[in-house]
């Protein structure tokens, strides 16, 4: 049966099976449904859905499926993307990277746990959820903690630890993600133009990309080349009209205490991705993890004017 891409969204992952039974915390539920588990508010209404493998017949690339999707905005539209056409391996808001090397005394591997394949290998590299549970709640907000493994062949290299806040903040859906990122190897992010964090955005109609000077005309960013990059801002936005005339729109904010990072902005691809290997690669010393935090918004409409400005300046006094 053929379904609309708004339904596909909506549902994408998120069908029959049977599971642990909900967690509930102040009128929240946290449900195992589909290839995950769903989080509603008190309503009833889908905020986000947490990925745990790949959905049935979603043409999802690569080994790993570990996400938010969807995250919808306060009136109920999905505003992330699973599997689209023009990248199989882009999934919702996920962290991953492509070209890493985890070395200890004589032992070395390399792994592409994003999908790609063109600078490390992906084939026996996957990261795999291991514990997913609402934390807390109340009638504004809710928190997920996500622990997942990234494995090498089976055996994990890295732990991958994750807090997700979500609450409504002046019409807006905000999630606060904080990533700890911690292995027993050294690790060694290598040079790239795109990796890690990212935002897949939906582009099914006219959209453009934007930051506090107004809407962004640089050039598009280039896969292989960093130097492309878009520079370094407190935040980048994407808004789309979409097909149905619904417009939607998704901003993703860097924390002020991140490794600088600059922006590959490809408007083909519409993502937002902050990559803090850009500039050069990042080592992370066995047995010191690395702590990232981004704070991601979705709207109705557009942004109103200030109000990504005042989120970003809400978190960076929040890190002084």
């Amino acid at each position: 049966m053929l379904v609309d891409r708004r339904t596909f969204l909506e549902v994408a992952g998120l069908a029959a099976l049977r599971g642990p039974a909900a967690a509930t915390r102040a009128g929240h539920t946290f449900e195992a449904e589909g290839a995950g588990r769903t989080l509603r508010d008190a309503a009833g209404r889908v905020v986000l859905g947490y990925l745990t493998r790949k959905p049935e017949g979603v043409p999802l690339a690569g080994n790993s499926a570990c996400c938010i999707h969807p995250l919808n905005t306060p009136g109920g539209e999905p505003v992330t993307d699973l599997a689209p056409a023009d990248h199989r391996d882009h999934r919702g808001i996920f962290f991953a990277w492509h070209n890493v090397e985890f070395t200890r005394g004589g032992e070395s591997h390399r792994g592409d746990f994003w999908g790609w394949g063109r600078f490390a290998p992906t084939e026996g590299r996957d990261i795999v959820n291991r514990d997913l549970r609402l934390v807390q709640a109340d009638e504004r907000s809710a928190e997920i903690a996500v622990r997942n493994d990234w494995r090498i062949e089976g055996r994990p290299v890295m732990e991958e630890a994750v807090t997700i806040r979500t609450a409504l903040e002046e019409g807006a859906r905000v999630v606060d993600l904080t990533f700890r990122l911690g292995s027993e190897y050294d690790v060694t992010v290598n040079r790239m133009a795109f990796t890690g964090f990212c935002f897949r955005c939906r582009k099914e109609g006219d959209y453009t990309f934007g930051d506090s000077h107004g809407e962004v005309t640089l050039p598009n960013s280039r896969a292989t080349d960093p130097d492309s990059n878009w520079p370094p801002r407190a935040w980048y936005c994407h808004t789309v009209a979409l097909t149905t005339g619904r417009t939607i729109s998704a901003a993703v904010i860097d924390h002020p205490q991140n490794p600088e990072s600059s922006w590959h902005g490809a408007r083909g691809v519409s993502f937002l991705n902050p990559c803090i290997a850009a500039a050069r690669a990042v080592v992370i010393p066995a047995r010191h993890p690395l702590v990232l935090r981004y704070r991601a918004a979705v709207i109705d409409g557009k942004f109103p004017d200030g109000l990504l400005d005042r989120m970003a300046d809400w978190v960076a006094r929040a890190a002084a």
